[in-house]
């Protein structure tokens, strides 16, 4: 097993209650007993990742802090010798970017969800070398998930628009500004339509705001 010295998790937006998520919960047993088993004994860094996504007022929760909630009691359960430290950006580039520059030249693990795993491996590729293992997580069932041809279309913008962010300055803030832009139109969208289109809501809100710069 390659020694590593943390585990970064990349979050899928705030539940309305973590504890009681069952997708959340799928997701992160899996990683959390991956882990343990892996690495119980050792001395690791749990870098949750993720900003505030949250869809529910007052719109102060962030999915790093969510799962933050989740895993601390299992860690003092099992007596880990385990810390945690967060990240709190809106994208997954941004998210990287914070996770590298808390972990610097470390050996680690990046977690996130299957379908996002090319994309994830790809921006890893440019922020960390060859000093970071990306391990996709199947875990999502809800509607969206099954829409594979809006889930792939996403992606590769997000793989294209991150890779512009990283030459040019400019282009990550635009980046930002149009996670915040999603995030505002999720808040406003009836909550019905969004769990069943929250992957081409994102997507239109993707192309209308980015492809026109």
């Amino acid at each position: 097993m390659r020694k590593i010295s943390f585990a970064a998790i990349n979050g899928y937006g705030v539940p309305r209650d973590i504890l009681s998520d069952m997708s959340y919960h799928a997701y992160l047993v899996q990683v959390f007993n991956h882990l343990w088993r892996s690495y119980g004994d050792a001395r690791l860094t749990l870098i949750p990742a993720g900003g505030k996504t949250d869809l529910f007022p007052p719109y102060k929760r962030t999915e790093a802090g969510e799962m933050v909630r989740w895993l601390k009691p299992r860690i003092k359960k099992l007596k880990l010798k385990w810390d945690i430290k967060t990240c709190g950006a809106l994208t997954a580039l941004e998210n990287m970017l914070a996770v590298k520059r808390l972990v610097g030249n470390a050996s680690g693990i990046y977690f996130c969800e299957l379908s996002r795993r090319a994309k994830t491996q790809r921006l890893a590729r440019e922020v960390f070398g060859d000093k970071l293992r990306v391990s996709g997580i199947e875990f999502d069932g809800s509607a969206p998930g099954y829409d594979l041809k809006t889930r792939r279309a996403m992606e590769r913008l997000d793989v294209r628009y991150g890779l512009l962010a990283l030459k040019d300055p400019a282009w990550r803030k635009k980046l930002e500004q149009a996670a915040r832009l999603k995030i505002e139109t999720l808040r406003k969208t009836n909550p019905q339509v969004r769990a069943q289109e929250i992957d081409r809501i994102a997507l239109a809100v993707q192309k209308k705001y980015l492809t026109r710069l």
